[in-house]
């Protein structure tokens, strides 16, 4: 069984940058403090993400369902931050952000999202808390260029 980030930054600490999948959980908000508070000591940088899966638009002219539940995912995924926010304390150094994708491959959005933010590493602050299931989770850890951690 996995245990929770044990609280080091991989090697080369100065001036990295950590992207962390966030999930409102208890376990994800004490990894993040802690990536929060390691990472401003060493001078770098910490990007909590909050992915969140958006259903097609397209099905249908007069159809608002899913309009509306796009809306709501992106309403939970923003108080989910404001969560997070409160468990860093407000700690300048770490940047929150909403990720929308389609729903599919979510291990690939979480290596583009990665590679696009020049992460040194990923972080899952709590695995069971994000869109990553059992054979996403085995894909990011297996593909991604970027060391995955939990």
């Amino acid at each position: 069984m996995r245990t929770a980030y044990d609280g080091t930054m991989a090697s080369g600490g100065q001036g990295r940058h950590t992207l962390v999948v966030y999930g409102p959980s208890a376990r994800a908000d004490a990894t993040l403090r802690q990536l929060a508070e390691i990472s401003s000591e060493r001078g770098g940088r910490v990007t909590a993400v909050k992915l969140v899966a958006q259903e097609s638009e397209a099905r249908g002219c007069c159809d608002t369902r899913s309009v509306m539940w796009n809306e709501i995912s992106r309403d939970l995924a923003r108080e989910a931050l404001a969560r997070a926010r409160l468990a860093v304390e407000g700690n300048a150094g770490v940047h929150l952000d909403v990720v929308l994708f389609s729903g599919r491959r979510p291990d690939e959005v979480v290596v583009r999202e990665a590679l696009a933010r020049d992460a040194d590493e990923v972080v899952l602050a709590d695995p069971r808390a994000t869109p990553l299931g059992r054979l996403a989770l085995r894909r990011l850890r297996r593909t991604s260029p970027v060391p995955v951690r939990d």
